[in-house]
């Protein structure tokens, strides 16, 4: 067995077609072909069903590559270890997340990040609905070293708090004559929220408890369409403030006087604190956020800017 081989399988899993998986390899189609028949020769069972479809992994095969993503992640670990003794993390990191962290907490860590390491590259799940389920599925299929959640319910995996998010209201300007609002005041106006997703179950079991019940709900699939809207004076509506990257002419952003929030977890797959780059994220959020439950974890090589930095 070869790590051609598991690297075949993996890439074929995640393509679920021969052709992409050689081109995601950058190898013949043949090659991708040959390598899945000598893992499954030497495994004497059938891990790919090839058809119409294109490549689908059998139940044997799913089973398999789930120790394949480990073993090809230990090795990524060591490599990665290698390249840090030598000044600089290479290899990636792959983080699943959703579209606030996405643009409001990760870059600012990358950024700072790539200073360092440059080679190291990102791969970014950013998964469409903000559900803890779809978030951990990357980490659960091996194809994912982080997940950021909107709650970690989770024992499986080790997470930490890292900060609430309070929701707050976009309201359109002459709506609500107050600096904050109320829950009463949803009573007199329509509101408008995303379709389905960890944000609108929150916002309604939040309807719920304070017994408020709006002229209307119009429901949406994107955070800007619901902005927009409510820069037409469509409605209000409630959102988490990370999400909120801008606010349109002509709306104000309210705190709510009966708060709500959501709390930001941070999980990391089984083993993946052993990987530089994930201890190497970690440090520098903790940075950003200290008052965080991030642990303070110990840096093992310093990069020569690293060592510059702290000799000044």
């Amino acid at each position: 067995m070869k790590l051609t081989h598991l690297r075949a399988l993996v890439a074929t899993a995640d393509t679920r077609n021969v052709s992409e998986a050689a081109l995601e390899l950058g190898l013949s189609q043949s090659s991708v072909s040959e390598a899945l028949a000598a893992l499954e020769q030497h495994l004497q069972g059938t891990l790919v069903e090839r058809g119409r479809f294109g490549a689908r992994l059998t139940p044997l095969g799913e089973q398999v590559v789930v120790h394949a993503r480990s073993a090809l992640a230990a090795i990524e670990s060591i490599e990665q270890e290698v390249s840090l003794s030598r000044g600089a993390i290479q290899g990636s990191l792959r983080i699943a997340t959703f579209r606030s962290i996405a643009s409001q907490v990760i870059p600012p860590v990358m950024a700072r990040l790539k200073q360092t390491h440059p080679n190291l590259k990102l791969d970014l799940i950013e998964c469409i609905k903000c559900e803890q389920d779809d978030l951990l599925g990357p980490i659960h299929a091996g194809t994912a070293d982080l997940a950021f959640l909107p709650q970690c319910n989770s024992a499986e995996f080790m997470s930490w708090t890292l900060m609430d998010d309070p929701y707050m209201a976009l309201v359109p300007e002459g709506w609500i004559s107050k600096d904050t609002l109320h829950p009463s005041d949803l009573n007199n106006h329509p509101l408008i929220m995303a379709r389905g997703g960890d944000c609108t179950n929150r916002i309604m079991a939040y309807l719920a408890e304070e017994k408020v019940m709006p002229t209307e709900i119009l429901k949406v699939s994107e955070d800007f369409t619901m902005y927009n809207m409510v820069g037409q004076e469509l409605g209000i509506a409630l959102s988490p403030r990370l999400a909120i990257d801008y606010v349109p002419r002509g709306v104000r952003m309210l705190p709510l006087e009966v708060p709500l929030q959501r709390t930001i977890s941070l999980a990391v797959r089984q083993g993946g604190l052993k990987m530089p780059a994930v201890r190497q994220f970690i440090r520098l959020l903790k940075e950003l956020l200290p008052e965080s439950a991030l642990p303070h974890l110990e840096v093992k090589s310093e990069t020569p800017a690293e060592k510059q930095k702290s000799r000044s």
